[in-house]
């Protein structure tokens, strides 16, 4: 326990500063987390390819060359985020990036597949393995990584202000209360099991229960963060709306996502995915109801953003 709550400890210090400075002002900030958020996503990648490994041998070499592939894709998602999302703009370079991060993807997908054709004893699975990987731990890691960098298209005292150190706020807070009630409320109130055969101890009650903190409190932080600014009713209605909409889906991604790792840790019998954190496992452990949830958020305020500028 002592172990686990010194790790805590520095891995706040280590990041809040990042995560909140403004990295406009300061860029050496930005920098930094990005080298940060590329470090983990390897990091990650190789517990992921790890776990495959102990049962398909044959995966040899690209344990340590996933891992590499999933960093460009972080750095290829930074470039399309912090590029103009104007597509009126003939030089938009937003756009070119998004289809340089799924050509590499793509490339990278197909390099993985002619590696395990010529390997001898490969499988399918092994293919399999490497598209995981890279979709998990390079796409979808990355554009959670990359929320730190994303900027609004309007000003601050606009109806909607998304911004990268907020939107992590936002959404940490729907990822901690969602988790937090629902172990809280599953002990207390739990009956019928939602997963037996992945998560023994998680119940449908819980579920429901953090599911409905996560999107309440959600809503809340929104406001406290300063990313919503009504100003007439209608305005507070249409962003309340809004915001629990959004707070419900990213909820409910967290719960999802959790059991996702609880699923592949089970199947490939891993108490955890690696020890980089002590006391908390690896970045896989650590991280895992934020990965799907981070990605549904961005994917959202791209959406919205998109709103913006055709309305």
């Amino acid at each position: 326990m002592k172990k686990r709550l010194i790790t805590g400890i520095v891995m706040l210090a280590v990041l809040v500063p990042l995560i909140v400075i403004d990295h406009t002002i300061y860029p050496f900030v930005g920098y930094a987390f990005l080298a940060l958020g590329i470090f983990l996503s390897m990091v990650a990648s190789y517990e992921m390819m790890n776990m495959f490994y102990t049962r398909y041998k044959s995966i040899g070499s690209l344990r340590f060359i996933i891992p590499f592939f999933s960093g460009i894709l972080v750095y290829t998602i930074y470039l399309s985020t912090t590029q103009t999302l104007r597509f009126s703009h003939p030089g938009n370079a937003n756009i070119i990036y998004h289809l340089l991060t799924m050509g590499l993807f793509i490339i990278f997908v197909i390099f993985s597949l002619a590696y395990s054709i010529f390997t001898k004893e490969s499988t399918a699975k092994d293919m399999m393995s490497s598209i995981l990987t890279l979709t998990y731990c390079g796409l979808i890691m990355g554009y959670v990584i990359n929320i730190r960098f994303l900027e609004p298209l309007s000003n601050e005292q606009g109806l909607i202000y998304f911004r990268g150190g907020r939107s992590f706020g936002y959404l940490y807070t729907i990822v901690a209360s969602t988790d937090i009630f629902a172990y809280l409320i599953g002990i207390k109130f739990g009956k019928h099991k939602l997963c037996p055969d992945i998560s023994p101890k998680k119940t449908v009650e819980g579920a429901i229960g953090g599911f409905i903190a996560g999107s309440i409190l959600g809503v809340g932080s929104a406001f406290l963060l300063g990313i919503l600014h009504p100003k007439t009713g209608r305005e507070y209605f249409i962003t309340i709306t809004g915001a629990l909409l959004v707070s419900m889906i990213i909820s409910f991604a967290v719960q999802v996502g959790d059991l996702v790792a609880s699923k592949l840790k089970r199947t490939y019998q891993i108490k955890d995915f690696g020890n980089i954190f002590p006391g908390h496992g690896g970045v896989l452990d650590r991280f895992d109801s934020l990965i799907f949830s981070g990605a549904v958020y961005y994917i959202l305020v791209l959406i919205i953003q998109l709103f913006y500028i055709w309305k």
